[in-house]
């Protein structure tokens, strides 16, 4: 009895091009059986007649038949579509975990189609997550930033202000000329010092070197203002830059090559950074090289809050150059430093 069933599941997952062909080849089969016999009966029972009526029979009964055998055939055969629309109406409803199953019915060509959908669907949610994942990776960077920020407009800006305001008193309760001259040499000091800090923090949200020399220049500047900070020297070479390239890509190489130049300051532990910009056609190449202690860019989310970090720096990159189209490369090893490198078009904008 096993094998009745197993032929029958066969027979029913056959293509909806067979199953439609092997129906009305039974339907003809059977009515061309069942006519030749009520023929050679009718004939031989009144051979005098014309066998209108067998005409008529005929072609009422093989329409009657073929309508049932057909409908019955597609309604079977076409259910794992309807399957697949309720599917589609679910997803459209908004619902997410969907997924859509065939049956035993359906043949090879349904099947892949199903696999796609729900391939499909897998992709959407796993984008979705991802999404969710980069949107709050995102937000915790930005209030990085901002923490960063108000400490140093706190710590540096702030106080100069208040030290202002201290000498300000003194200076009102200066008793002779020479000691009021020694109060406003102060204070023109400490506004000199205050108005470093508010300038070097406003240069380090948006350089206006970027927009009124261009990328090559910015750059040459950031590393300047990077060799000030630590033992780690940097040096920069720009080539082809001659003419000005879209500001997009100048601004979005421009914060790679920021954001670069800080994780070595924070992570790399190196002595020598080497940072490099090149215009090849229509094509800009930025890299950023390093002798530190390197890093497992697999394992960069790692459990460590300087993995973190990294981690944080590696994916504004990468989200910066997507937007414009771009490519980010990383090249490190655990003791072998670290090279980033950036590839955009020079005419590209940011994609809307």
């Amino acid at each position: 009895m096993a094998p009745q069933p197993a032929l029958r599941l066969r027979l029913l997952r056959r293509p909806l091009f067979d199953k439609i062909l092997f129906a009305n080849l039974a339907v003809v089969g059977i009515g061309a059986i069942a006519g030749t016999v009520i023929t050679v009966w009718h004939v031989r029972a009144f051979p005098n007649d014309l066998h209108l009526e067998l005409i008529i029979l005929f072609v009422t009964a093989g329409v009657i038949l073929s309508y049932f055998v057909n409908r019955w055939v597609l309604k079977r055969a076409l259910a794992p579509l309807d399957n697949l629309q309720v599917g589609v109406d679910r997803v459209r409803a908004g619902e997410a975990d969907v997924r859509v199953h065939m049956g035993n019915i359906s043949d090879e060509r349904f099947d892949r189609l199903a696999e796609t959908f729900n391939a499909m669907l897998l992709r959407q949610e796993e984008s979705a997550a991802e999404m969710q994942g980069l949107t709050r990776r995102l937000i915790g960077a930005q209030e990085e930033e901002r923490l960063r920020l108000a400490r140093e407009l706190h710590d540096e800006a702030a106080q100069s202000l208040t030290s202002l305001l201290v000498r300000l008193r003194l200076l009102e309760h200066a008793h002779t000329p020479d000691e009021a001259q020694a109060r406003v040499h102060d204070l023109r000091a400490l506004t000199a010092s205050a108005l470093e800090d508010v300038r070097r923090v406003s240069l380090d949200l948006r350089p206006t070197i970027l927009d009124d020399l261009g990328l090559g220049p910015a750059l040459e500047w950031r590393v300047d203002e990077f060799n000030k900070e630590g033992a780690t020297q940097g040096t920069v070479v720009v080539r082809g830059m001659e003419a000005r390239i879209a500001r997009d890509t100048e601004l979005a190489l421009y914060r790679v090559g920021q954001e670069a130049l800080s994780n070595v300051h924070r992570h790399a532990n190196a002595t020598r950074v080497e940072v490099s910009l090149v215009r090849t056609n229509d094509t800009v190449t930025l890299e950023v090289r390093d002798n530190g202690v390197g890093f497992d860019p697999s394992a960069a989310r790692g459990a460590t809050p300087a993995t973190r970090g990294c981690a944080m720096g590696l994916l504004g990159m990468r989200e910066r150059m997507a937007i414009i189209g771009g490519d980010l490369v990383v090249d490190a090893a655990p003791g072998k430093g670290t090279t980033i490198r950036a590839g955009a078009s020079a005419t590209a904008d940011m994609h809307t």
